[in-house]
């Protein structure tokens, strides 16, 4: 018998549903996905449903991100490169369907963020009409700390302002703060756990998100603001990633770059270059287009060692860095990475 892992509520034009997965920090698994996919069908369907809500059911964590640590473990029992493809293109098209599912929706969908919002939580944040968090949220494309590369469409939503910004924070994986979240215009609103139930009583008596007060007046946000701008304005828009990595060097002043340097120094050289490359062919286009081609990279990349070396050092034997096939970026054979983003169909 599957576990329920999500709940649903239903209270006038509202449904709401809650992510409950609390002891893995609802992570992504395939039957949580199912069911996510179920409830936001249910809520489409229903013609007394105007806006939808998503939500964690505990504070700790909106969304860690995909079970990756259940894929890696099932990637170990398959006996060939196409057998390992054929599995991670299996969980990744779920995956990926109920982000675009998010990114199309007929109605409006806003996301409330407490806590953790990783990797696949922030791809499901991402495409919501209206995205809020509290002060605990946190936001992250950790991938590279697991041998993989930001997928879940990020190529598309990090890069829609300035690309720097978001090509940065893919190849360097740091968590933002709920305030810098806002600051660098991946939230509408920093509100509190108590505001946001008033908000959804005034959606269940029929208002549009639209329609909602959601002003965020916060100190913090300019002087973060100024801190991003004045790091991004250095890294050169025609610079390669061995550029932009000494430049982060030599001005490790910046708190931005600060933090980039501890997170290269422990994450795979071999992810940095192929999140380079990746977010650099993708630049522009839509989400959609992203999320396709991602469905062969990120299955080619779990074929790779490098993935399941990851998920083993950092998830399983929480180690403070794995035993990386390269010790620098410029090692990195482009050959290797090109056959990563390479899009023949996968049989």
């Amino acid at each position: 018998m599957t576990d329920q892992l999500l709940s649903t509520h239903k209270t006038g034009a509202l449904w709401q549903i809650r992510l409950d997965r609390p002891k893995a920090l609802n992570a992504l698994n395939l039957d949580l996905l199912k069911q996510l996919d179920a409830a936001l069908a249910a809520g489409f369907a229903d013609p007394e449903v105007k806006t939808i809500w998503l939500d964690s059911q505990a504070a700790r964590a909106f969304c860690a991100g995909g079970d990756v640590k259940a894929l890696a473990l099932a990637l170990i029992d398959e006996p060939t490169d196409d057998a390992k493809r054929q599995l991670a293109t299996q969980y990744f098209e779920l995956e990926y369907a109920i982000d675009l599912l998010i990114e199309q929706s007929p109605k409006p969908i806003v996301v409330f963020a407490e806590g953790i919002t990783f990797g696949g939580g922030w791809g499901l944040f991402a495409g919501a009409n209206l995205k809020l968090c509290s002060d605990s949220a946190t936001f992250a494309m950790p991938e590279i700390q697991i041998g993989l590369y930001p997928d879940v469409g990020a190529a598309h939503f990090l890069q829609q302002g300035d690309w720097r910004l978001g090509t940065f924070l893919a190849i360097s994986g740091i968590t933002l703060s709920a305030a810098e979240a806002l600051a660098l215009g991946f939230v509408d609103g920093l509100i509190t756990h108590d505001y946001a139930q008033s908000l959804q009583q005034q959606l269940s008596a029929g208002l549009a998100p639209s329609e909602l007060d959601i002003l965020s007046v916060d100190p913090r946000i300019e002087p973060l603001y100024q801190q991003w701008h004045s790091a991004l304005q250095l890294l050169p828009k025609t610079g390669t990633l061995s550029d932009w990595l000494v430049i982060a060097e030599q001005n490790s002043q910046l708190e931005p770059f600060a933090r980039a340097i501890d997170s290269w120094a422990t994450g795979s050289a071999w992810s940095i270059a192929l999140t380079w490359q990746h977010f650099s062919r993708q630049r522009g286009k839509t989400r959609a287009e992203v999320l396709v081609q991602e469905l062969v990279t990120g299955a080619n990349a779990c074929a790779y060692p490098e993935f399941v070396l990851g998920v083993q050092a950092k998830l399983i034997d929480k180690l403070p860095r794995a035993d990386w096939a390269y010790d620098r970026v410029e090692s990195v054979p482009i050959d290797e990475l090109n056959a990563v983003l390479a899009t023949p169909p996968i049989t």
